[in-house]
Parts: C-alpha cells; sequence; structure tokens
C-alpha cells in the first residue's frame, strides 16, 4: 500500500500532536508544531491512508543544504515504508532547490531511527553531546545528495527577481489571460529567460509569468502540450519549481470542448475528476498521487464562489487527449458514451505533477465549443469565443481566485 503525500495544513496539527506525542519522550508542542506547518522557513508533508494521517516530515533549507527537522510515523502504521516516503519526498525538494547535503539529528537510543536512516544512506558524523532536554546524546547524521541542475537554476532566476512568492498559482489556459489583468501585475517574467530557450508560439499563450500586485497570486500566462513536443516533466517544469518555491494552492484552466449536449460556450465545468487519454504523465512523480488529483477544500471554495456569484458551477469528468487534431467523430461518440463533461488537450499533466507534491488543485473547464460530430472546429474559433466566456465566468474566476487566497491563509 502506498501512502498520499500531502502539504500539511492547520487542520491536520491535532492528528500530527497525536503521533508526536506518541512518538517522543520529550515531545514538540502545539506552538511548535504550528510553525513548522504555519512558517515559510519549514516544509512539512503527511503521509496519509484514506485520508488519516499516518506520518509527517518537516524540513528547512539554509546555507548548508537540507536539514531534516522532524519525522515520526503512527505506531500503527510503522514498519509500512511511511518513513522513507517522507524522507525522499523531503529529498525530493531539497534537491530540486539546489540543496547538496541532507543533515539530520536523532538520539542515540533511537536504534529503529538510526537504522533506518543508515539503510537511507545517512553516515553518521558526530556525536553532539548532551543534545536532547534529558541531556541525552544525539547522532548527526548527513547524506549527500545530487542537485537537479535544471529546476535550480530556474528556482534561483525566479528568486532573482521576486522577493515574495504567492501562496496561490493559476495556469491560464488558451486565450484566458485576460482573468490576469483585473489583479494587475508587479513583475512580469518571461518563459525563454525562465527556461533558457525559445518555447514554440502557440496563439492565445503569450508565454510568461505575471505576479499581481497585492502579492498573493501568480499567473501563468500560457503553457507547454504535449502535441508541441514536451514531455510530462517539461509540460509541469515551471509549476513544479513554484511550487517548491511556496505557491502551495493551484487553479489550472483550460480552454475546452464540451461533450455533455446540455453545456453552452461560456459554461465553467469544475474537474470531480479526470481520465488521461494523452499518455503524457509526468515521469518525475513520486509513486500514485493518491485517489483523488483534485482538492476537497478547493472545491467546497469554488463552489462558495459559484454561489457567491449568482452562476451555475457544473461538475464533471475532464478527458485529456493529445491533440493537435481536434476529436473524431467516433472519438466524441465515444467521451458522450462515457458520461465525459468536457475535453481538452492540457491540464492533467500539471494536475498529476501538483497533486503528487501534496499541493491542493482545482481545475476548471471553460466552455468554447460543442464538441459535436458535425462541428468543424480550428484554434482561432476556440479564441473568438472567449469573449463570451468572459461575459459569464469572469466574476466567478476571480471571486475563485481570491476565495482560494482565504482557504491558504486559515
Amino acid at each position: 500500500m502506498f501512502p498520499e503525500i500531502r502539504l500539511a495544513s492547520t487542520i491536520d496539527i491535532p492528528d500530527i500532536m497525536d503521533i508526536e506525542v506518541k512518538s517522543f519522550p520529550y515531545p514538540w508542542d502545539t506552538e511548535t508544531i504550528t510553525a513548522c506547518v504555519e512558517s515559510p522557513a519549514f516544509r512539512t508533508w503527511t503521509s496519509r491512508f484514506e485520508g488519516r494521517v499516518a506520518g509527517y516530515i518537516t524540513a528547512e533549507l539554509d546555507t548548508s543544504g537540507l536539514h531534516i527537522v522532524n519525522l515520526a510515523t503512527g505506531k500503527d502504521e510503522r514498519r509500512q515504508g511511511l518513513a522513507t516516503c517522507l524522507l525522499r519526498t523531503a529529498e525530493s525538494w531539497g534537491r530540486r532547490l539546489g540543496a547538496a547535503t541532507s543533515l539530520l539529528e536523532v538520539r542515540n537510543s533511537a536504534l529503529p531511527a538510526l537504522a533506518l536512516y543508515e539503510k537511507n544512506g545517512y553516515i553518521r558524523t558526530r556525536l553532539i553531546r548532551r543534545y536532547y532536554p534529558d541531556g541525552e546524546d544525539g547522532q548527526e547524521f548527513r547524506k549527500n545528495i545530487l542537485p537537479n541542475r535544471v529546476t535550480t537554476a530556474i528556482a534561483e532566476r525566479i528568486i532573482s527577481r521576486c522577493t515574495i512568492i504567492p501562496p496561490v498559482g493559476v495556469i491560464l489556459g488558451s486565450g484566458l489571460s485576460w482573468l490576469a489583468e483585473e489583479f494587475g501585475s508587479s513583475l512580469e517574467i518571461g518563459y525563454e529567460e525562465l527556461l533558457g530557450e525559445t518555447s514554440p508560439e502557440v496563439p492565445g499563450h503569450p508565454g510568461k509569468i505575471s505576479f499581481s500586485r497585492c502579492g498573493r497570486f501568480v499567473f501563468m500566462l500560457g503553457r507547454r502540450h504535449h502535441y508541441q513536443g514536451y514531455i510530462g516533466d517539461e509540460i509541469s517544469l515551471l509549476p513544479g519549481v513554484l511550487g517548491d518555491l511556496g505557491v502551495t494552492a493551484w487553479i489550472l484552466t483550460s480552454s475546452s470542448g464540451a461533450v455533455d449536449t446540455e453545456l453552452r460556450p461560456g459554461d465553467a465545468v469544475l474537474f470531480r475528476d479526470h481520465v488521461n487519454f494523452s499518455g503524457c504523465v509526468p515521469e518525475c512523480i513520486i509513486g500514485r498521487v493518491g485517489r483523488s488529483v483534485y482538492s476537497d477544500r478547493l472545491r467546497k471554495a469554488a463552489e462558495k464562489a459559484a454561489q457567491r456569484t449568482g452562476i451555475e458551477l457544473k461538475q464533471g469528468i475532464f478527458a485529456s487527449v493529445s491533440g493537435p487534431a481536434y476529436e473524431t467523430s467516433a472519438e466524441i461518440g465515444f467521451l458522450k458514451n462515457m458520461c465525459f463533461s468536457t475535453v481538452s488537450m492540457s491540464t492533467v499533466p500539471e494536475a498529476l505533477l501538483l497533486a503528487s507534491r501534496g499541493f491542493d488543485v482545482a481545475a476548471v473547464s471553460l466552455v468554447t465549443n460543442s464538441a459535436s460530430p458535425e462541428e468543424v472546429l480550428t484554434h482561432e474559433e476556440v479564441l473568438s469565443s472567449q469573449g463570451t466566456v468572459k461575459i459569464k465566468q469572469e466574476d466567478f474566476l476571480s471571486s475563485f481566485i481570491r476565495e482560494v487566497a482565504s482557504v491558504e491563509l486559515q
């Protein structure tokens, strides 16, 4: 059984404290655990079985590299690989942000922990006299880890330009960049500057990230696609780096065709789930994503925003296809028979990657056309439908984005 890895939130603190108290002779207090969950200086992940917190790890990055601050699993969930999974999650985060060393400390008497770290390649480097509150000695362990030069370079370019990383990210699909205009821009960075290469142009995808004036949001204006020749890791590269830097809640949008005959141009459909027909999956995903890619917390935020703005928000299953050709009559008929709501050539690779790293993810299809066997469709027609989408959904989408920011502050 492989656990689901999720970033910890304040609602997880009681479960984390329960494990903490049962795992250590001198457990941390609630105030310390809360700081580890809420402070941007730390990153805390939980491992979960069927939604239940079964373990956690807290790490930080400093000038010496990655520091594993705390790690514990529930007593009933031990010897199932949870601690190793959490350890690898933290190490992968450190590698992507340039850490070459992972450091941790452990009690001299904690024999299972000593064995765990040695099994995972950690080497004892020194004895720390009277390190713990009761006077017990500790052992310092270190492990050399190989930094990811590509992600590290992108992260450094972003940090050199932007000192504050927003908590909420929004990926805007074909022709949807108008949504970022309402929030203003304090800084824009072109994808070419970040990636160090020129990307093939797709109409309706400006190819830049925009940081809002209020400091709470970062918008990705356009995305990479599988039909352009990119693999899953390349498609999800920029969102992944932004997530590692602190963008922990994500709204993914796409201009989509309506498979459900009750949908009309301009309608919004919130993903309940998806089926990936594209064959495009990021290889760097750690294990399984979990039962659901899409966050219940963000789904409730979308429903609240819809109620506030008075729109009918439908929910359904999204079909991701490879493109670049639009669907044939037989393909549309198949999707209708299987009760899909919308179809497009994007979104899923980013959703899979972000969810696998524990972030909250929501996705919305903005219907630009009917996926009808009788209809001949072009990309230009998809872009021309943006006026209808904007009229019907601008208030909802703006409210949804702000609602997600308020959720992240809870």
